[in-house]
């Protein structure tokens, strides 16, 4: 990732006053939330993403971002490594049925997490500003 590109992907929002990872991988260019999202929804081939091209942005979006927020940082790792398990998962071959959970159930156990993760947030924010 370039430097301009790092500057433009700590620089845009993410619906808030924090910036957001803008990521640019064969088959996808936009904010990393985006490309979990619809890979969660099999809207984007994750088959086609390139887990080391998404890891060498994400280093170079922490970098950047270091001096901003670490817990900004901290967030986008969790998501970068979840869309790097569901990867793994489509990428493995499929064994016997096991007792642990899908890797869509997973994606959705995710997706609330992150839903649960920017209410709090919100709800400190409110409660900051009392």
């Amino acid at each position: 990732m370039s430097e301009a590109m790092t500057e433009t992907a700590i620089t845009a929002e993410r619906g808030s006053d924090e910036p957001a990872l803008v990521v640019d991988v064969e088959g996808f260019e936009g904010p990393l939330d985006l490309l979990l999202t619809l890979a969660r929804q099999q809207k984007v081939d994750i088959a086609k993403i390139s887990i080391l091209a998404l890891a060498e942005q994400y280093l170079a979006f922490v970098e950047a971002a270091r001096k901003l927020r670490l817990e900004l940082a901290a967030d986008y790792l969790v998501m970068a490594a979840w869309l790097a398990y569901l990867k793994s998962r489509l990428l493995l071959p499929e064994s016997a049925p096991s007792d642990g959970p899908s890797a869509e159930d997973m994606a959705m156990a995710l997706a609330m997490r992150l839903r649960r993760l920017e209410a709090f947030r919100n709800v400190a924010t409110k409660l900051m500003e009392r």
